[in-house]
C-alpha cells in the first residue's frame, strides 16, 4: 500500500513539474515602450523578449504591444534576437493581438546574425483567430557572412495560420556584407 501511495505522489509531482515547464501567457496584457537591450564585444549576444512564451507554449486571449523596442549586438560573432509576441516549442498564438511599432533589431560584426519575430509561433506552430500588426519593424545584419531573418505573423514547423489578420507596414529586413543572406516572411505558414 505504501508503494502505491508513494508512486501516486511521484506521478502527481511529475505532472505538476511538467505543467510548470510549459510556458503560457493567458488573459494578459503586455505593454512595452522604448525597451533597450545592447551587447557589444567579443562573441556578443543580445536577446530581447517581449510577451514571449517558451517550452510547449501558448499565448491565448492576450494583448502584446511593443513601441520603440531596440535590440543590438555588435562585435565579433554578434547575434541579436528580438521577439515580440512569439510562442515556441509547439507554440500557439490564439485569440490574441500582437502590435509592434518602430521595432529595431541590429547585429554587426563578423558572422553576425539578426533575427526578428513578431506574432510568430514555432515548432509545430499555430496562429489562430489573432491579429498581428508590425509598423516600421527593422531588422539588420551587417558584416562578413551576415544573416538577417524577419518573420511577422506566421507559423513554422508544420505551421498553421488560420482566421488571422497580418499587417506589416514599412517592415525592412537587410543583410549587408560579403556572402550575406536576408530572408523575410510575412503572413507565412511553413
Amino acid at each position: 500500500m505504501q508503494v502505491v501511495r508513494k508512486a501516486s505522489i511521484l506521478i502527481a509531482l511529475g505532472f505538476a513539474f511538467g505543467g510548470a515547464m510549459a510556458g503560457e501567457t493567458a488573459g494578459s496584457t503586455v505593454l512595452s515602450t522604448n525597451a533597450n537591450n545592447t551587447s557589444s564585444g567579443f562573441l556578443a549576444t543580445a536577446r530581447q523578449n517581449i510577451g514571449v512564451s517558451e517550452g510547449n507554449s501558448k499565448i491565448t486571449n492576450s494583448t502584446v504591444i511593443a513601441n520603440g523596442a531596440n535590440n543590438s549586438a555588435s562585435g565579433f560573432l554578434s547575434t541579436a534576437n528580438q521577439d515580440v509576441g512569439r510562442a515556441r516549442d509547439n507554440g500557439e498564438l490564439t485569440n490574441s493581438t500582437v502590435i509592434g511599432t518602430n521595432l529595431n533589431n541590429r547585429a554587426s560584426g563578423f558572422l553576425s546574425t539578426a533575427t526578428q519575430e513578431v506574432g510568430f509561433a514555432k515548432g509545430n506552430g499555430k496562429v489562430a483567430n489573432s491579429t498581428v500588426i508590425a509598423n516600421g519593424a527593422t531588422n539588420t545584419a551587417s558584416g562578413f557572412l551576415s544573416t538577417a531573418s524577419q518573420q511577422i505573423g506566421g507559423a513554422q514547423g508544420n505551421g498553421k495560420l488560420t482566421n488571422s489578420t497580418v499587417i506589416a507596414t514599412n517592415s525592412n529586413n537587410t543583410a549587408s556584407g560579403f556572402l550575406s543572406t536576408a530572408a523575410q516572411s510575412i503572413g507565412v505558414a511553413k
